[in-house]
């Protein structure tokens, strides 16, 4: 009785040290497969005014496997893109490698310098951008960086729909009363007086001219959004 029990521990002893190799041997195959997946797709998410071939141009994923990606490498190298604000990199068993983009705001084209300003307060080369306004004349230093950071609260739909803006201070008998103000032309049109102070009322722009069309009818002319009133003043730009 002595020597069966010694055989059936035997058994049992080398049942489980089979079950160890094997699991092992399986965890090696599947972490050499991992190891040596090549990348065979790359997807970029979030980018609008980016190309996928302009960030393609700053990878360098061919012949690479990728789980030995430096993720840290890649969004180094697609930060060099003055567009670029952030990215996040995403990996999977199936060899796709994901990459998900934050564009910093694209806001106007400054007519003075021949540059694009970004949200950020970077001025970059690249003018080919469309439905974005163009500043037409001179800003004082200090106001421009105060008005970059304003108007970049404003939502992307409403900046498309600014033709040109002006730095026009607001002048009474010659002496300046508001030195924060310009002037929107519109694509539709209209004029819209505005300044830092009530930037964001510019949000709200269509609504308030839906609700002068349904009292005036389809007209055009300048909305006054540079006072701290809530009534908005509107007229045919000639006062009447």
């Amino acid at each position: 009785m002595k020597e069966k029990k010694v055989v059936k521990k035997k058994k049992l002893r080398l049942r489980g040290l089979l079950t160890i190799l094997l699991a092992s041997y399986l965890l090696i195959s599947i972490g050499y497969y991992l190891w040596q997946m090549p990348v065979k797709e790359v997807n970029f998410i979030g980018n609008n005014y980016l190309k996928d071939s302009e960030l393609m141009a700053y990878l360098d994923t061919d012949n690479l496997q990728i789980f030995r990606l430096n993720s840290s490498k890649i969004k180094k190298n697609l930060m060099k893109l003055e567009l670029v604000k952030d990215a996040k990199i995403h990996k999977n068993i199936w060899g796709t490698l994901t990459i998900e983009i934050t564009e910093d705001k694209v806001l106007f084209y400054n007519l003075n310098n021949k540059k694009t300003v970004l949200a950020s307060g970077k001025e970059i080369d690249k003018n080919d951008f469309l439905g974005i306004p163009t500043l037409i004349n001179y800003v004082p230093e200090n106001i421009y960086k105060e008005f970059i950071t304003k108007f970049a609260k404003i939502k992307d739909e409403n900046i498309a729909l600014i033709s040109e803006i002006e730095y026009s201070p607001s002048i009474v008998l010659e002496k300046v009363v508001d030195d924060k103000r310009f002037l929107f032309r519109m694509n539709d049109g209209n004029n819209v007086y505005i300044n830092t102070l009530n930037i964001e009322k510019f949000n709200d722009y269509l609504g308030i001219f839906e609700a002068i069309v349904s009292k005036n009818g389809d007209v055009r002319g300048c909305l006054y959004l540079d006072s701290n009133s809530e009534n908005n003043h509107f007229n045919n730009c000639y006062g009447v």
